[in-house]
């Protein structure tokens, strides 16, 4: 285990001093990203992780972080109680996980469908066994699973209730490595694929062993199977709904998790029940998501009925008054936003391609701004390797060095202007700039703030239209954010799923991998850091290279994806819901097992059923 260096705590630290939260330039408090419920690809093993044992471990953030834990009672976990969360409306895109990269379905699949190994805590940085019961890795090449007994899928046809077995995940490691449909099509939407191309073959050595063998020593496989993605659909279930997975239909879900999925409504209504053939106790009887997402006053009055268990406010003042209210009755948990905040375009042909322009637009955005006026301050300035890895990421004081960060606002728009001019920018014409249609209806005006911001310092007409994620998502993998196309679009993007960024920066900068055909944006060093990273078993020396990565990825104006900010949750929750941890990843695998209702705790009285 590394300890991280106090310069590196920079963030964390500046999160956990009480005084400064609430109203201060960079404070905290803020709302969830997107997806359903509170939101939250690659953590670290050690150096050893090669000798086996069936649990790897990465680095711990450090004490006083926004993700640290809250502490449980000592009481035993009781069973019973409906848990009841607001879920983002219309933001699914298919319930085939291989081939989703919203938030919303790997929140959703991690109630429903185990992988093959899990983050058992973020907080302390551990993997440990789901349908594989344990793991042994006799070298650095070489994995072998043993399938966790007595674990069913759910009683849905056409797999009625049949015990896993070791071929289901040798299947499910062999479609991401294939990429294919099962008529032999290639699609672009295994977005997993680069990660799994590690594998060399997967051999199913008896009903309940399987063995991995890689074709270089790779310290991020066991991280990348313990992704909020990496989850286990059943073989038959692929072959039966692959061609219809887009349909959202519940009975399309059949896992081997937790709990059921019961009915699902894609304008944000799910019902899910307890799975009562988990190997391991199931605390709740089941969850319920009410489509408020956007709606604060219809949160607000549910949370102060009990109808909500936890709620975001987006507004100061609203968490004050409930905290001043219900004093001794909820408690007030920070942590950062799963989904930081940003744009994407592709930078591999005209407009974006040239330098000038992509910077202009990188210096346009007043970070600060967006700041004070959507979050209230309740956010921190991000590049493209965010705090929410604060080990791996360089502090705020020197990140204000770099262009598009700097306090010199004055300065800033002056030499974006330039830069614009010298692109050809003013020949554009018109911009258009997708804006999410969920984004837009939690942060009501904040389109025209982007716009009016891009259009104030670089005189072009900038129009916001706003569109569902799907629509979104489609055009990025087209590469229509340029490309010939005179647009960008501004959200959340794709969560922070895993404590370090190393792989995901291979993956999506690195100009070898199919992910950065979507950037397209090539830079000679980041392609030679982050292959020296992806490589790399001494966690010190990644750590470093990854504050190289960043540092070159901020001054190429973030390379296709332009980060501005991370929102800092201030999530208020009633006291009889205990938890260990609560952190900015997809946590829901942990949820049903390891979260419950203390039915002891005063606050339970006048809960409703």
């Amino acid at each position: 285990m590394l300890t991280v260096p106090d310069s590196d705590n920079y963030w964390t630290r500046k999160l956990a001093r009480r005084g400064m939260t609430r109203r201060r330039l960079l404070g905290t408090a803020g709302v969830t990203g997107v997806g359903v419920a509170a939101l939250g690809l690659v953590g670290c093993g050690d150096d050893d992780d090669d000798t086996g044992g069936g649990q790897a471990t990465a680095t711990k953030p450090p004490a006083g972080s926004p993700t640290a834990a809250a502490s449980p009672t000592e009481a035993a976990k009781q069973k019973g109680g409906v848990v009841r969360f607001t879920s983002a409306g219309n933001t699914w895109d298919t319930f085939d996980i291989d081939r989703s990269r919203f938030t919303p379905i790997s929140t959703l699949f991690g109630w429903t469908n185990l992988g093959v190994v899990q983050w058992d805590s973020y907080t302390k940085g551990v993997i440990g066994g789901a349908l594989a019961e344990k793991w042994e890795q006799p070298d650095k090449q070489t994995i072998v699973f043993t399938l966790r007994p007595n674990v069913y899928w759910h009683d849905k046809p056409p797999v009625n209730g049949r015990l896993a077995k070791a071929d289901d995940i040798a299947k499910f490691i062999q479609r991401n490595v294939a990429g294919k449909l099962r008529d032999g099509t290639d699609d672009p939407n295994f977005y997993r694929k680069s990660a799994f191309q590690v594998v060399d073959k997967v051999e199913v050595v008896d009903e309940k062993t399987v063995k991995v063998t890689l074709k270089t020593p790779n310290p991020f496989f066991l991280n990348t199977l313990a992704g909020a993605y990496a989850k286990v659909q059943a073989p038959e279930a692929i072959d039966a709904f692959e061609k219809d997975y887009a349909n959202l239909k519940p009975e399309l879900i059949i896992g081997t998790g937790g709990m059921v999925l019961k009915s699902f409504k894609a304008e944000g209504e799910l019902e899910l029940v307890r799975n009562e053939k988990f190997y391991k106790q199931v605390n709740w009887d089941g969850v319920k998501y009410l489509n408020l997402f956007t709606d604060q006053s219809a949160q607000l009055a549910a949370f102060e009925q009990k109808q909500l268990d936890s709620f975001t406010p987006t507004q100061n003042a609203v968490a004050d008054d409930l905290l001043k209210r219900y004093q001794g009755k909820v408690t007030e948990y920070k942590q950062f936003s799963a989904n930081p905040q940003a744009g994407t375009y592709y930078g591999g042909a005209a407009p974006w391609n040239n330098p000038n322009l992509i910077g202009a637009i990188f210096r346009a955005f007043d970070r600060r701004a967006l700041i004070q006026s959507l979050l209230q301050g309740n956010a921190v300035l991000s590049g493209n390797v965010p705090p929410t890895q604060a080990a791996f990421t360089i502090p705020e004081k020197e990140l204000i060095t770099f262009p598009g960060y700097l306090e010199d606002r004055a300065k800033e728009e002056a030499e974006a202007k330039k830069m614009w001019e010298a692109g050809g920018g003013p020949a554009l014409g018109e911009i258009i700039v997708d804006i999410p249609d969920i984004w837009e209806g939690l942060y009501s005006g904040g389109a025209a703030l982007i716009t009016n911001q891009l259009q104030k310092v670089l005189g072009n007409k900038f129009t916001a239209k706003v569109e569902p994620y799907s629509t979104i998502t489609t055009k990025i993998v087209k590469q229509e954010y340029g490309n010939g196309k005179n647009n960008i679009w501004f959200g959340w993007i794709t969560e922070v799923s895993d404590p370090e960024p190393t792989l995901l920066n291979y993956l999506q900068y690195n100009s070898s991998q199919p992910q950065f055909q979507q950037f397209g944006v090539k830079i000679d060093k980041v392609d030679q850091l982050t292959a020296q990273a992806v490589v790399e078993f001494d966690i010190a020396k990644r750590q470093e290279l990854s504050k190289e990565v960043m540092r070159e990825l901020v001054k190429n104006y973030g390379a296709g994806i332009p980060y501005t900010l991370v929102a800092v949750n201030s999530s208020l929750r009633w006291n009889y819901l205990k938890y260990p941890e609560a952190v900015a990843f997809v946590q829901q695998h942990q949820y049903g097992t390891q979260w419950w209702f203390d039915q002891k705790d005063p606050t339970w009285q006048g809960r409703p059923a």
